[in-house]
This record gives C-alpha cells, structure tokens and sequence, in this order.
C-alpha cells in the first residue's frame, strides 16, 4: 500500500464517521419516541397518565430493548459481519404458542387430575393470554426497532470495516435504551 493509498483510506474513515454520526442521530432520537408510542398503544391507561406510568415504563424499556438487543446480536441465522435488522428469530411466534400451552395443560391435567379439567382449563387459558400479549408487544416494539434500524442503515460501510459496524451497532441500541430512558423520566 501506497501513501496514496493509504490517505485515501484516512480520508475515506473521516467521511464514514461524519456518515455515522449524522445516521446515528437520527437513529437515537426516532428511536425513542417511536417506542414510546408503541408502549401507548398496547396500554392505552398510560398515555393519559405517563407521569404515574413512569417506572414501569422504564422497566418496559429495559426489558424489551435489552431482549431484542440481545436476540439481534446474538442471533445464529445473522450474517456475522453485520447487516441489515433481521426478522427476530428464533422466538416464539402466536402459531406456536397455541400448540405449546394445549400441550402443557395436557400434562397438568394428567398430572394433577383431582384438580379438574376447567380449573386447568381456566389457569392456562390466563396464562396463554398474558403470553400472547407479551409476545405480541414483544413483537411490535421489535419491529418499531427493525424499521428505524433499516431506515439509517448504511450498506456501504460493509466493505469498509464490517466489525466496526457490529461494534457501532450495539453501541446504537445501548445508547437508544439509554435515551429512552430519559425520555420515560421526562414525560411530566
């Protein structure tokens, strides 16, 4: 490599991180409010009053961010050096949780017979709803996350430094849970 070549090279890195720097803040501030009004949506009670719903929607954020952060990064079906957001996989989807809760209540039925049929009927049904909910949101605030993600993805950057992307990456969804988490405490 030539000295040509490589100022070439530092200039080329001088104009990727004033890229990144103009994608990333756009990433972190749609991020926020776009899951925000997701939470909203799925509990409506909140958004009248978000200022009694403040720890909760912290814990909400913590949650749900941290899991599909997670999910995102560690995922096995991910291309390695990076990429677009993938579809959340492998998680559970409504399909299979019908199957799955059946088959559990099945056992304890099975199980614990003096019990009875509706009281096993009756327990599973609430926890199959309770799931269903949680899977549900799970899955909206993951693809709020994808659509935000997608928009400011830059591909061209994956021929430049594909491990610096993935180190960009989950510093951009820690940075997002922290911003939303001071939006949560700024709602009065």
């Amino acid at each position: 490599m030539g000295l040509e070549d490589y100022e070439n090279l530092i200039r080329r890195m001088d104009e990727m991180e004033k890229l990144y720097a103009n994608r990333y803040k756009g990433f972190s501030l749609e991020l926020p409010p776009a899951l925000t009004s997701v939470v909203f949506e799925y509990w409506p009670e909140m958004a009248e009053n978000p200022a009694k719903y403040k720890p909760l929607l912290f814990k909400l954020g913590e949650k749900y961010i941290g899991e599909i952060w997670e999910e995102y990064n560690n995922c096995d079906s991910l291309n390695r050096s990076g990429g677009p957001m993938a579809d959340l996989y492998p998680v559970d989807t409504i399909d299979k949780l019908k199957p799955k809760y059946d088959k559990r209540c099945q056992e304890l039925k099975s199980t614990y017979p003096a019990a009875g049929d509706e009281f096993w009927d009756e327990i599973i049904r609430e926890d199959y709803e309770r799931e269903k909910k949680d899977l549900q949101f799970k899955l909206a605030v993951h693809e709020t996350m994808k659509g935000v993600f997608n928009a400011h993805y830059i591909d061209d950057v994956m021929e430049f430094e594909s491990h610096i992307l993935r180190y960009f990456e989950r510093g951009m969804y820690l940075m997002c849970a922290l911003r939303y988490v001071d939006e949560v405490y700024s709602l009065d």
